[in-house]
Protein backbone atom coordinates (compact mmCIF):
# COMPACT_ATOMS: atom_id res chain seq x y z
CA UNK A 1 0.00 0.00 0.00
CA UNK A 2 1.36 3.65 -1.27
CA UNK A 3 1.82 5.99 1.59
CA UNK A 4 -0.71 8.86 1.30
CA UNK A 5 0.92 12.07 -0.05
CA UNK A 6 0.41 14.85 2.15
CA UNK A 7 -2.61 17.35 1.62
CA UNK A 8 -1.77 20.67 -0.50
CA UNK A 9 -4.06 23.35 -0.35
CA UNK A 10 -6.41 23.66 -3.47
CA UNK A 11 -7.02 19.67 -4.14
CA UNK A 12 -9.93 18.79 -5.42
CA UNK A 13 -12.16 15.95 -3.40
CA UNK A 14 -11.48 13.96 -6.43
CA UNK A 15 -8.05 13.74 -6.28
CA UNK A 16 -8.35 12.43 -2.02
CA UNK A 17 -9.10 8.26 -2.31
CA UNK A 18 -12.34 6.80 -0.56
CA UNK A 19 -10.56 5.75 3.01
CA UNK A 20 -9.44 9.07 3.50
CA UNK A 21 -12.98 10.47 3.58
CA UNK A 22 -14.22 7.48 5.87
CA UNK A 23 -11.72 8.54 8.15
CA UNK A 24 -12.42 11.56 8.09
CA UNK A 25 -15.96 11.35 8.51
CA UNK A 26 -15.27 9.33 11.61
CA UNK A 27 -12.77 11.61 12.92
CA UNK A 28 -15.46 14.47 12.46
CA UNK A 29 -17.68 12.87 14.58
CA UNK A 30 -15.58 12.51 17.53
CA UNK A 31 -14.46 16.42 16.61
CA UNK A 32 -18.28 17.41 17.41
CA UNK A 33 -18.70 15.15 19.90
CA UNK A 34 -15.64 16.52 22.02
CA UNK A 35 -16.94 20.20 21.19
CA UNK A 36 -20.19 19.27 22.28
CA UNK A 37 -18.66 17.96 25.75
CA UNK A 38 -16.52 21.24 26.00
CA UNK A 39 -19.96 23.22 25.80
CA UNK A 40 -21.30 21.74 28.88
CA UNK A 41 -17.91 21.14 30.50
CA UNK A 42 -17.93 24.40 32.99
CA UNK A 43 -21.70 23.27 34.55
CA UNK A 44 -20.16 19.51 35.13
CA UNK A 45 -16.70 20.24 36.21
CA UNK A 46 -17.81 23.27 38.87
CA UNK A 47 -18.41 20.90 41.82
CA UNK A 48 -15.01 18.96 40.82
CA UNK A 49 -13.32 22.43 40.95
CA UNK A 50 -14.97 23.55 44.50
CA UNK A 51 -14.16 19.99 45.54
CA UNK A 52 -11.08 20.28 44.39
CA UNK A 53 -10.18 23.82 46.10
CA UNK A 54 -11.19 22.06 49.35
CA UNK A 55 -8.90 19.76 49.21
CA UNK A 56 -6.16 21.58 47.94
CA UNK A 57 -6.52 24.50 50.95
CA UNK A 58 -8.85 22.83 53.44
CA UNK A 59 -7.52 25.43 56.19
CA UNK A 60 -9.42 28.25 54.30
CA UNK A 61 -12.20 26.73 55.79
CA UNK A 62 -11.39 26.84 59.55
CA UNK A 63 -10.96 29.54 61.48
CA UNK A 64 -8.54 31.79 60.35
CA UNK A 65 -6.75 32.33 63.90
CA UNK A 66 -7.41 31.02 67.33
CA UNK A 67 -7.94 34.26 69.54
CA UNK A 68 -11.86 34.99 67.48
CA UNK A 69 -14.64 33.17 67.58
CA UNK A 70 -15.39 31.91 63.86
CA UNK A 71 -17.85 33.73 61.93
CA UNK A 72 -20.00 30.75 60.95
CA UNK A 73 -22.02 31.49 57.30
CA UNK A 74 -23.73 28.18 58.11
CA UNK A 75 -25.37 29.04 61.30
CA UNK A 76 -28.60 30.93 59.96
CA UNK A 77 -28.52 28.02 57.50
CA UNK A 78 -28.88 25.91 59.84
CA UNK A 79 -31.19 27.39 62.11
CA UNK A 80 -33.81 27.15 59.43
CA UNK A 81 -33.38 23.77 58.96
CA UNK A 82 -34.09 23.16 62.56
CA UNK A 83 -36.99 24.83 62.48
CA UNK A 84 -38.21 23.34 59.36
CA UNK A 85 -37.04 19.71 60.79
CA UNK A 86 -40.24 18.10 61.59
CA UNK A 87 -40.40 15.27 64.57
CA UNK A 88 -42.62 12.23 65.59
CA UNK A 89 -46.11 13.33 66.47
CA UNK A 90 -46.37 13.04 70.67
CA UNK A 91 -49.15 11.89 72.89
CA UNK A 92 -51.46 15.17 73.86
CA UNK A 93 -51.72 16.27 77.51
CA UNK A 94 -55.14 16.14 79.44
CA UNK A 95 -54.87 19.49 81.25
CA UNK A 96 -57.99 18.59 82.94
CA UNK A 97 -56.84 15.35 84.46
CA UNK A 98 -54.83 14.87 88.08
CA UNK A 99 -52.08 13.14 87.37
CA UNK A 100 -50.42 10.06 89.85
CA UNK A 101 -47.01 9.18 89.68
CA UNK A 102 -47.74 5.86 87.51
CA UNK A 103 -49.91 8.14 85.21
CA UNK A 104 -46.50 10.63 85.00
CA UNK A 105 -44.46 7.48 84.43
CA UNK A 106 -46.46 6.40 81.42
CA UNK A 107 -46.55 9.83 79.91
CA UNK A 108 -43.17 9.97 80.03
CA UNK A 109 -42.49 6.74 78.83
CA UNK A 110 -44.45 7.51 75.03
CA UNK A 111 -43.50 11.31 75.24
CA UNK A 112 -39.44 11.39 76.44
CA UNK A 113 -37.08 11.00 73.34
CA UNK A 114 -34.96 8.26 75.60
CA UNK A 115 -36.90 5.55 75.03
CA UNK A 116 -37.68 6.55 71.16
CA UNK A 117 -33.79 6.63 70.99
CA UNK A 118 -33.00 3.48 72.79
CA UNK A 119 -36.31 1.92 70.66
CA UNK A 120 -34.47 2.93 66.92
CA UNK A 121 -31.20 1.42 68.61
CA UNK A 122 -33.41 -1.71 68.89
CA UNK A 123 -34.31 -1.43 65.45
CA UNK A 124 -31.04 -1.23 64.07
CA UNK A 125 -29.52 -4.31 65.85
CA UNK A 126 -32.82 -6.54 64.54
CA UNK A 127 -31.92 -4.74 61.14
CA UNK A 128 -28.93 -6.02 62.02
CA UNK A 129 -29.87 -9.73 62.73
CA UNK A 130 -31.16 -10.06 59.63
CA UNK A 131 -28.36 -9.00 57.55
CA UNK A 132 -26.78 -11.81 59.54
CA UNK A 133 -28.81 -14.07 58.09
CA UNK A 134 -28.82 -13.18 54.41
CA UNK A 135 -25.58 -15.16 54.45
CA UNK A 136 -27.58 -18.29 54.02
CA UNK A 137 -29.16 -17.22 51.57
CA UNK A 138 -27.64 -17.46 47.69
CA UNK A 139 -26.71 -13.89 46.20
CA UNK A 140 -27.96 -13.58 42.76
CA UNK A 141 -26.55 -10.03 41.14
CA UNK A 142 -27.73 -9.22 37.46
CA UNK A 143 -25.84 -6.73 35.49
CA UNK A 144 -26.09 -5.01 31.97
CA UNK A 145 -23.57 -2.42 30.02
CA UNK A 146 -24.24 -0.70 26.93
CA UNK A 147 -21.83 1.58 24.87
CA UNK A 148 -19.72 2.12 22.20
CA UNK A 149 -16.45 4.21 20.46
CA UNK A 150 -14.07 4.49 17.59
CA UNK A 151 -11.26 2.46 17.24
CA UNK A 152 -7.85 2.74 14.62
CA UNK A 153 -5.34 -0.52 13.83
CA UNK A 154 -2.54 0.51 12.13
CA UNK A 155 -0.62 -3.45 10.86
CA UNK A 156 3.07 -3.91 9.87
CA UNK A 157 3.49 -7.50 8.88
CA UNK A 158 6.94 -8.76 6.84
CA UNK A 159 8.34 -12.05 7.01
CA UNK A 160 10.87 -13.75 4.79
CA UNK A 161 11.23 -17.50 5.10
CA UNK A 162 12.31 -18.59 1.93
CA UNK A 163 15.67 -19.60 3.34
CA UNK A 164 13.98 -22.04 5.68
CA UNK A 165 13.44 -26.08 5.31
CA UNK A 166 10.10 -26.57 4.29
CA UNK A 167 8.50 -28.91 7.00
CA UNK A 168 5.71 -31.65 6.95
CA UNK A 169 2.16 -31.01 8.87
CA UNK A 170 0.54 -28.38 9.94
CA UNK A 171 3.51 -26.05 10.60
CA UNK A 172 4.80 -26.88 7.59
CA UNK A 173 1.19 -26.32 6.00
CA UNK A 174 1.28 -22.86 7.44
CA UNK A 175 5.03 -21.01 7.12
CA UNK A 176 6.38 -23.82 3.87
CA UNK A 177 3.02 -25.32 2.42
CA UNK A 178 0.26 -22.27 1.99
CA UNK A 179 2.20 -19.21 3.06
CA UNK A 180 3.94 -17.21 -0.13
CA UNK A 181 7.74 -17.40 0.98
CA UNK A 182 7.47 -13.41 1.16
CA UNK A 183 4.90 -11.27 2.98
CA UNK A 184 4.84 -7.60 3.14
CA UNK A 185 1.61 -6.80 5.06
CA UNK A 186 0.79 -2.54 5.61
CA UNK A 187 -2.79 -2.06 6.29
CA UNK A 188 -5.03 0.41 8.24
CA UNK A 189 -8.47 0.33 9.59
CA UNK A 190 -10.87 2.27 11.48
CA UNK A 191 -13.97 2.08 12.74
CA UNK A 192 -16.88 2.46 15.21
CA UNK A 193 -18.34 -0.06 17.29
CA UNK A 194 -20.90 -0.89 19.65
CA UNK A 195 -21.21 -3.52 22.50
CA UNK A 196 -23.74 -4.87 24.48
CA UNK A 197 -23.33 -7.15 27.73
CA UNK A 198 -26.19 -8.60 30.13
CA UNK A 199 -26.18 -11.48 32.12
CA UNK A 200 -26.72 -12.61 35.58
CA UNK A 201 -24.23 -13.87 38.17
CA UNK A 202 -25.06 -16.94 41.21
CA UNK A 203 -22.87 -17.33 44.44
CA UNK A 204 -24.21 -19.80 47.06
CA UNK A 205 -21.58 -20.42 50.06
CA UNK A 206 -22.64 -24.09 50.69
CA UNK A 207 -20.50 -24.82 53.90
CA UNK A 208 -17.97 -22.58 56.11
CA UNK A 209 -17.18 -24.38 59.11
CA UNK A 210 -19.94 -22.49 60.99
CA UNK A 211 -18.65 -19.07 60.49
CA UNK A 212 -22.02 -17.71 59.08
CA UNK A 213 -23.65 -19.32 62.02
CA UNK A 214 -21.32 -17.95 64.87
CA UNK A 215 -21.50 -14.45 63.11
CA UNK A 216 -25.79 -14.81 63.04
CA UNK A 217 -25.30 -15.80 66.84
CA UNK A 218 -23.42 -13.01 67.62
CA UNK A 219 -26.06 -10.72 66.07
CA UNK A 220 -28.64 -11.99 67.37
CA UNK A 221 -27.03 -11.98 71.13
CA UNK A 222 -26.04 -7.80 70.21
CA UNK A 223 -30.11 -8.00 69.52
CA UNK A 224 -30.97 -9.05 72.97
CA UNK A 225 -28.71 -6.88 74.02
CA UNK A 226 -29.83 -3.88 72.64
CA UNK A 227 -33.80 -5.23 73.52
CA UNK A 228 -32.96 -5.09 76.91
CA UNK A 229 -30.99 -1.58 76.76
CA UNK A 230 -34.14 -0.75 76.03
CA UNK A 231 -35.75 -1.61 78.91
CA UNK A 232 -33.24 -0.23 81.26
CA UNK A 233 -33.99 3.33 78.87
CA UNK A 234 -37.69 2.78 80.05
CA UNK A 235 -36.54 2.12 83.63
CA UNK A 236 -34.25 4.97 83.73
CA UNK A 237 -37.06 7.23 82.80
CA UNK A 238 -39.36 5.78 85.43
CA UNK A 239 -36.32 6.42 87.69
CA UNK A 240 -36.30 10.26 86.48
CA UNK A 241 -39.80 10.88 86.60
CA UNK A 242 -40.33 9.38 90.42
CA UNK A 243 -37.34 11.49 91.76
CA UNK A 244 -38.15 14.56 89.98
CA UNK A 245 -41.87 13.89 91.52
CA UNK A 246 -40.96 13.69 94.92
CA UNK A 247 -38.75 16.35 94.18
CA UNK A 248 -42.08 18.47 93.17
CA UNK A 249 -44.08 17.66 96.14
CA UNK A 250 -40.39 17.92 98.75
CA UNK A 251 -40.27 21.44 97.24
CA UNK A 252 -44.06 22.37 97.63
CA UNK A 253 -43.53 20.99 101.31
CA UNK A 254 -40.36 23.50 101.59
CA UNK A 255 -42.64 26.20 100.62
CA UNK A 256 -45.35 25.15 103.28
CA UNK A 257 -42.18 25.16 105.72
CA UNK A 258 -40.83 28.41 104.18
CA UNK A 259 -44.96 29.94 104.84
CA UNK A 260 -44.64 29.14 108.13
CA UNK A 261 -41.89 30.19 108.92
CA UNK A 262 -42.29 33.52 107.54
CA UNK A 263 -45.98 33.48 109.32
CA UNK A 264 -44.13 33.20 112.28
CA UNK A 265 -41.52 35.93 112.13
CA UNK A 266 -44.60 38.15 111.02
CA UNK A 267 -45.99 36.85 114.32
CA UNK A 268 -43.25 37.69 116.50
CA UNK A 269 -42.81 41.06 114.66
CA UNK A 270 -45.90 42.07 115.02
CA UNK A 271 -46.08 41.03 119.20
CA UNK A 272 -42.44 43.32 118.92
CA UNK A 273 -44.35 46.18 117.63
CA UNK A 274 -46.72 45.92 120.17
CA UNK A 275 -44.25 46.26 123.12
CA UNK A 276 -42.14 48.69 121.15
CA UNK A 277 -45.48 51.17 121.14
CA UNK A 278 -45.86 50.32 124.60
CA UNK A 279 -42.72 51.49 125.42
CA UNK A 280 -41.94 48.08 126.53
CA UNK A 281 -39.32 47.26 124.15
CA UNK A 282 -36.09 49.03 123.19
CA UNK A 283 -35.57 49.87 119.45
CA UNK A 284 -32.51 46.94 118.72
CA UNK A 285 -34.73 43.88 119.48
CA UNK A 286 -37.84 45.38 117.36
CA UNK A 287 -34.92 45.56 114.46
CA UNK A 288 -33.87 41.53 115.07
CA UNK A 289 -37.73 40.70 114.46
CA UNK A 290 -37.88 43.13 111.67
CA UNK A 291 -34.83 41.10 110.56
CA UNK A 292 -35.93 37.75 111.23
CA UNK A 293 -39.07 38.60 109.26
CA UNK A 294 -37.08 39.82 106.18
CA UNK A 295 -34.81 36.28 106.62
CA UNK A 296 -37.99 34.31 106.92
CA UNK A 297 -39.49 35.87 103.32
CA UNK A 298 -36.17 35.33 101.50
CA UNK A 299 -36.34 31.82 102.65
CA UNK A 300 -39.87 31.47 101.32
CA UNK A 301 -38.87 33.02 97.88
CA UNK A 302 -35.78 30.56 97.95
CA UNK A 303 -38.41 27.83 98.36
CA UNK A 304 -40.14 29.09 95.18
CA UNK A 305 -37.44 29.41 93.35
CA UNK A 306 -36.33 25.96 93.94
CA UNK A 307 -39.70 24.33 93.62
CA UNK A 308 -39.73 26.12 89.86
CA UNK A 309 -36.40 24.34 89.10
CA UNK A 310 -37.77 21.12 90.56
CA UNK A 311 -40.65 21.71 88.19
CA UNK A 312 -38.10 21.94 85.10
CA UNK A 313 -36.64 18.84 85.89
CA UNK A 314 -39.56 16.95 85.99
CA UNK A 315 -41.24 18.16 82.88
CA UNK A 316 -37.46 17.53 81.34
CA UNK A 317 -37.75 13.73 82.37
CA UNK A 318 -41.95 13.33 81.35
CA UNK A 319 -41.09 15.15 78.10
CA UNK A 320 -43.37 18.33 78.66
CA UNK A 321 -43.03 21.62 77.64
CA UNK A 322 -40.99 23.13 81.10
CA UNK A 323 -44.12 26.14 80.89
CA UNK A 324 -46.69 23.57 80.56
CA UNK A 325 -48.47 23.26 83.68
CA UNK A 326 -50.34 20.26 84.71
CA UNK A 327 -51.82 19.02 87.98
CA UNK A 328 -50.53 16.19 90.27
CA UNK A 329 -52.06 14.29 93.12
CA UNK A 330 -49.87 15.05 96.19
CA UNK A 331 -47.72 12.51 96.95
CA UNK A 332 -48.47 10.57 100.60
CA UNK A 333 -44.96 10.13 102.26
CA UNK A 334 -46.61 8.41 104.99
CA UNK A 335 -46.48 4.90 102.93
CA UNK A 336 -43.05 5.07 102.21
CA UNK A 337 -42.03 4.61 105.36
CA UNK A 338 -42.95 1.53 105.16
CA UNK A 339 -41.10 1.07 102.09
CA UNK A 340 -38.06 -1.20 103.43
CA UNK A 341 -39.70 -4.68 104.38
CA UNK A 342 -37.23 -6.85 102.92
CA UNK A 343 -33.88 -7.95 104.12
CA UNK A 344 -30.53 -6.59 101.93
CA UNK A 345 -29.65 -9.78 100.05
CA UNK A 346 -33.56 -10.28 98.51
CA UNK A 347 -32.71 -6.47 97.10
CA UNK A 348 -28.39 -7.88 95.47
CA UNK A 349 -30.03 -11.14 94.41
CA UNK A 350 -33.20 -8.71 92.81
CA UNK A 351 -30.26 -6.95 91.17
CA UNK A 352 -28.65 -9.51 89.67
CA UNK A 353 -31.41 -11.43 88.25
CA UNK A 354 -33.64 -8.51 86.99
CA UNK A 355 -30.93 -5.81 85.96
CA UNK A 356 -31.29 -5.23 82.03
CA UNK A 357 -28.90 -2.87 81.61
CA UNK A 358 -26.70 -5.79 83.89
CA UNK A 359 -28.13 -8.54 81.58
CA UNK A 360 -27.10 -6.90 78.55
CA UNK A 361 -23.51 -7.39 79.52
CA UNK A 362 -24.07 -10.74 79.61
CA UNK A 363 -25.33 -10.97 76.38
CA UNK A 364 -22.44 -8.42 74.93
CA UNK A 365 -20.21 -11.28 76.44
CA UNK A 366 -21.92 -13.96 74.55
CA UNK A 367 -21.58 -12.05 71.39
CA UNK A 368 -18.03 -11.44 71.64
CA UNK A 369 -17.88 -15.48 72.44
CA UNK A 370 -19.22 -16.06 69.09
CA UNK A 371 -17.41 -13.25 67.08
CA UNK A 372 -14.42 -14.92 68.17
CA UNK A 373 -15.76 -18.40 67.24
CA UNK A 374 -16.46 -16.71 63.83
CA UNK A 375 -13.05 -15.49 63.47
CA UNK A 376 -11.09 -19.10 63.80
CA UNK A 377 -13.38 -20.89 61.67
CA UNK A 378 -13.18 -18.09 59.10
CA UNK A 379 -9.11 -19.47 58.78
CA UNK A 380 -11.15 -23.16 57.39
CA UNK A 381 -11.31 -24.00 53.98
CA UNK A 382 -15.51 -22.29 52.18
CA UNK A 383 -16.94 -24.64 49.79
CA UNK A 384 -19.18 -22.41 46.92
CA UNK A 385 -21.76 -22.90 44.52
CA UNK A 386 -20.87 -20.50 41.82
CA UNK A 387 -22.96 -20.01 38.49
CA UNK A 388 -23.02 -17.27 35.39
CA UNK A 389 -25.20 -16.71 32.71
CA UNK A 390 -24.49 -13.73 30.02
CA UNK A 391 -24.52 -12.49 26.49
CA UNK A 392 -22.47 -10.31 24.86
CA UNK A 393 -22.80 -8.34 21.26
CA UNK A 394 -20.29 -6.68 19.46
CA UNK A 395 -20.60 -4.95 16.46
CA UNK A 396 -18.47 -2.88 14.33
CA UNK A 397 -18.32 -0.78 11.32
CA UNK A 398 -15.10 -1.08 9.44
CA UNK A 399 -13.04 1.64 6.80
CA UNK A 400 -9.77 1.13 4.91
CA UNK A 401 -10.28 -2.92 4.61
CA UNK A 402 -11.77 -3.57 0.83
CA UNK A 403 -15.34 -5.08 0.34
CA UNK A 404 -15.27 -5.74 4.54
CA UNK A 405 -17.66 -2.49 5.82
CA UNK A 406 -19.25 -4.00 8.96
CA UNK A 407 -18.66 -7.13 11.06
CA UNK A 408 -19.87 -8.36 14.74
CA UNK A 409 -20.50 -11.40 17.10
CA UNK A 410 -23.03 -12.57 19.67
CA UNK A 411 -21.72 -14.93 22.22
CA UNK A 412 -23.86 -16.88 24.85
CA UNK A 413 -22.23 -18.18 27.72
CA UNK A 414 -23.87 -20.64 30.74
CA UNK A 415 -21.25 -22.03 33.06
CA UNK A 416 -21.50 -23.09 36.77
CA UNK A 417 -18.61 -24.10 39.17
CA UNK A 418 -18.07 -25.40 42.47
CA UNK A 419 -15.48 -22.95 44.30
CA UNK A 420 -13.38 -23.90 47.15
CA UNK A 421 -11.41 -21.28 48.83
CA UNK A 422 -8.88 -21.58 51.39
CA UNK A 423 -6.79 -18.80 52.84
CA UNK A 424 -3.39 -19.95 53.73
CA UNK A 425 -1.57 -16.78 53.98
CA UNK A 426 -2.98 -13.68 54.45
CA UNK A 427 -0.04 -11.44 55.74
CA UNK A 428 -0.92 -12.72 59.62
CA UNK A 429 -4.41 -10.84 59.25
CA UNK A 430 -6.39 -13.73 60.35
CA UNK A 431 -3.87 -14.22 63.58
CA UNK A 432 -4.71 -10.35 64.15
CA UNK A 433 -8.16 -10.65 64.06
CA UNK A 434 -8.35 -13.89 66.39
CA UNK A 435 -6.22 -11.57 68.70
CA UNK A 436 -8.67 -8.81 68.36
CA UNK A 437 -11.43 -11.00 68.92
CA UNK A 438 -10.22 -12.37 71.61
CA UNK A 439 -9.26 -8.74 73.22
CA UNK A 440 -12.86 -7.68 72.76
CA UNK A 441 -13.95 -10.95 74.26
CA UNK A 442 -11.80 -10.46 76.87
CA UNK A 443 -12.74 -6.44 77.34
CA UNK A 444 -16.42 -7.42 77.66
CA UNK A 445 -15.90 -9.83 80.38
CA UNK A 446 -14.35 -7.26 82.35
CA UNK A 447 -17.04 -4.55 82.16
CA UNK A 448 -19.52 -7.28 82.83
CA UNK A 449 -17.35 -8.05 86.49
CA UNK A 450 -17.38 -4.17 87.09
CA UNK A 451 -20.66 -4.21 86.11
CA UNK A 452 -21.85 -6.39 88.75
CA UNK A 453 -19.42 -4.94 91.49
CA UNK A 454 -21.13 -1.13 90.75
CA UNK A 455 -25.00 -2.71 90.89
CA UNK A 456 -24.08 -4.91 94.49
CA UNK A 457 -22.68 -1.58 95.59
CA UNK A 458 -25.68 0.84 94.29
CA UNK A 459 -27.70 -1.53 95.71
CA UNK A 460 -26.19 -1.57 98.99
CA UNK A 461 -25.52 1.95 98.97
CA UNK A 462 -28.94 2.94 98.21
CA UNK A 463 -30.27 0.34 101.07
CA UNK A 464 -27.77 2.22 104.10
CA UNK A 465 -29.41 5.51 102.57
CA UNK A 466 -33.13 4.57 102.72
CA UNK A 467 -31.77 3.36 106.17
CA UNK A 468 -30.78 6.09 107.78
CA UNK A 469 -33.17 8.49 105.93
CA UNK A 470 -36.07 6.63 107.55
CA UNK A 471 -34.35 7.12 110.95
CA UNK A 472 -33.32 10.80 110.21
CA UNK A 473 -36.74 11.17 109.68
CA UNK A 474 -38.08 9.82 113.28
CA UNK A 475 -35.47 12.12 115.02
CA UNK A 476 -36.70 15.08 112.50
CA UNK A 477 -40.77 14.81 113.97
CA UNK A 478 -39.40 14.69 117.27
CA UNK A 479 -37.01 17.19 116.96
CA UNK A 480 -40.14 19.70 114.68
CA UNK A 481 -42.76 18.72 117.30
CA UNK A 482 -40.13 19.80 120.18
CA UNK A 483 -39.10 22.78 118.40
CA UNK A 484 -42.81 24.10 117.82
CA UNK A 485 -43.45 23.49 121.30
CA UNK A 486 -40.68 25.60 122.54
CA UNK A 487 -41.43 28.46 119.71
CA UNK A 488 -45.18 28.60 121.51
CA UNK A 489 -44.26 28.54 124.60
CA UNK A 490 -41.50 31.29 124.44
CA UNK A 491 -43.58 33.62 121.99
CA UNK A 492 -46.69 33.36 124.60
CA UNK A 493 -44.29 34.51 127.29
CA UNK A 494 -42.79 37.13 125.48
CA UNK A 495 -46.55 38.65 124.90
CA UNK A 496 -46.30 38.54 128.84
CA UNK A 497 -43.02 40.20 129.13
CA UNK A 498 -41.63 37.11 130.82
CA UNK A 499 -38.97 36.13 127.59
CA UNK A 500 -37.19 38.55 125.86
CA UNK A 501 -37.37 38.65 121.82
CA UNK A 502 -34.29 37.17 121.31
CA UNK A 503 -35.34 34.17 122.88
CA UNK A 504 -38.43 33.70 120.58
CA UNK A 505 -36.44 34.84 117.41
CA UNK A 506 -33.66 31.90 118.45
CA UNK A 507 -36.95 29.17 118.88
CA UNK A 508 -38.71 30.98 115.49
CA UNK A 509 -35.81 29.70 113.64
CA UNK A 510 -35.29 26.24 115.34
CA UNK A 511 -38.64 25.71 114.70
CA UNK A 512 -38.74 27.03 111.11
CA UNK A 513 -35.22 24.46 110.55
CA UNK A 514 -37.28 21.62 112.18
CA UNK A 515 -39.76 21.39 109.59
CA UNK A 516 -37.37 21.91 106.26
CA UNK A 517 -35.76 18.76 108.27
CA UNK A 518 -38.64 17.38 108.27
CA UNK A 519 -39.50 17.74 104.17
CA UNK A 520 -36.31 17.12 103.92
CA UNK A 521 -36.03 13.94 105.42
CA UNK A 522 -39.20 13.07 103.69
CA UNK A 523 -37.46 13.75 100.03
CA UNK A 524 -34.77 11.61 101.25
CA UNK A 525 -36.77 8.73 102.03
CA UNK A 526 -38.41 8.90 98.59
CA UNK A 527 -35.47 9.54 96.92
CA UNK A 528 -33.61 6.56 98.11
CA UNK A 529 -36.10 4.31 98.03
CA UNK A 530 -36.68 5.43 94.24
CA UNK A 531 -32.57 4.80 93.73
CA UNK A 532 -32.88 1.30 95.74
CA UNK A 533 -35.64 -0.08 93.48
CA UNK A 534 -33.72 0.82 90.19
CA UNK A 535 -30.55 -0.05 91.44
CA UNK A 536 -32.36 -3.64 91.99
CA UNK A 537 -34.20 -3.95 88.88
CA UNK A 538 -37.27 -3.56 90.17
CA UNK A 539 -38.55 0.00 89.64
CA UNK A 540 -41.60 0.52 87.39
Amino acid sequence: MQPIAPMRRGIGHGDLPASIYSELAIRGRFVEYLLRLMRTAPSLLLPFFLIGCTAVAPMKNAPPSADKPWAAKESTALANDLQKRTVAEMPTLDLAKVYTLPDLIDLAERRNRTTRVAWEAARGAAAGAGLSAAEFYPMLAFMASYGGGIWNLDLNFNNNISGLEKQAGLLGALFAGVLPSEINLDQNASGAYRALNAGAALRWMLFDFGTRQARHEAAKKMLVAANLTFNAAHQTVAFRVTEAYYAVESARRQIDAASASASSAAEVLAAAEARFGQGLLTEPPLLQARQAKAQADYGLTSAQSAAGLAWVDLAEAVGIPPGQQIKLVPADFGKLRNGLQEPLDNYVKAALRKRPDLLAKVAVVQAREAELRASRADRLPKLALTGIADYNRFDTSVQNTGPLDACGFGLQNYAGFLTVQWPAFTGFADENKNRAAASAKSAAEEELALMKERTIAEVWRAYTHAKNALAQHEAAEALQKASHSTYESLLAGFAQGINPVQEVLVARAADAQARALAAESDQAIAASLATLAFSSGSIR
